[in-house]
């Protein structure tokens, strides 16, 4: 008996799921199950907490390695491990997954639009929320030092928001456009992205649904995950940089 056969038995209807069982959309929605379960049990701030602060004595630098752990847990978990699918069981290339400059008038000119919306309509008003003042910056101690904050936001950036894009607008959607379309690849990318928000502030998670349409659109239209990266950066950024002003 076939494999498709038992398990989904002798009738079925002609989709890919079925014929074709392992296949890029097979691999991207497995791991985008697996993926941000793994990182949100064993590479969070918490976990590293839990496990590893012990090791070490001062608590500011218990703090301060929690935070890079997160941020190089997502970088091995959303970026390496995604690039290594690409490039040894796919046998593609990474630019055909959004690592190219692309539509870069276009991508440029969706940041210069949307940001300013996004920072006096969202982030301006989030920043005095008390949820989010005890949520961010990431690091606490930054809030009592903007060289330290500045440099967290960047490592932040560079390391933790270039995986996360990869993984969610580049792996994803990119694996599974030709077989569902753009518009259900964005979709179904944003539901893994915005479960992965649970825990953090209220009206961040609600937001991380049309941020990640919105975020998913961009990289489709520029066949870059560069754009939505800087966008995402900014927003993360700005969040961290507003609360460090108003507190």
């Amino acid at each position: 008996m076939k494999l498709r056969e038992l398990i989904f038995g002798k009738e079925n209807p002609d989709n890919f799921f079925i014929h074709g069982v392992f296949n890029k959309p097979f691999y991207a929605l497995i791991l985008s199950a697996i993926i941000p379960t793994f990182h949100v049990y064993f590479g969070s701030k918490a976990f590293f907490t839990k496990n590893f602060s012990h090791l070490i004595e001062n608590p500011y630098f218990q703090d301060y390695f929690s935070v890079i752990y997160l941020f190089v847990s997502a970088m091995i978990l959303m970026g390496i491990v995604p690039a290594l699918f690409i490039k040894l069981l796919f046998k593609e290339k990474l630019s055909d997954y959004g690592l190219v400059i692309g539509d870069w008038k276009l991508g440029i000119k969706s940041i210069l639009i949307l940001f300013p919306i996004i920072l006096i309509f969202f982030l301006l008003p989030a920043a005095y929320q008390k949820e989010i003042k005890e949520f961010y910056p990431l690091f606490r101690p930054a809030l009592n030092d903007l060289t330290t904050l500045i440099n967290i936001e960047i490592l932040r950036g560079i390391i933790y928001y270039s995986a996360w894009e990869f993984f969610f607008r580049g792996f994803m959607i990119f694996s599974l456009r030709q077989y569902v379309g753009d518009w259900l690849a964005i979709l179904i990318q944003t539901i893994p992205s915005c479960l992965w928000h649970i825990g953090y502030p209220t009206g961040e998670i609600i937001m991380s649904i049309p941020a990640g349409i919105m975020f998913g659109i961009i990289a489709v239209r520029t066949k870059s995950i560069l754009y939505p990266f800087l966008l995402h950066w900014l927003i993360g950024f700005s969040t961290s940089l507003l609360v460090y002003l108003t507190n």
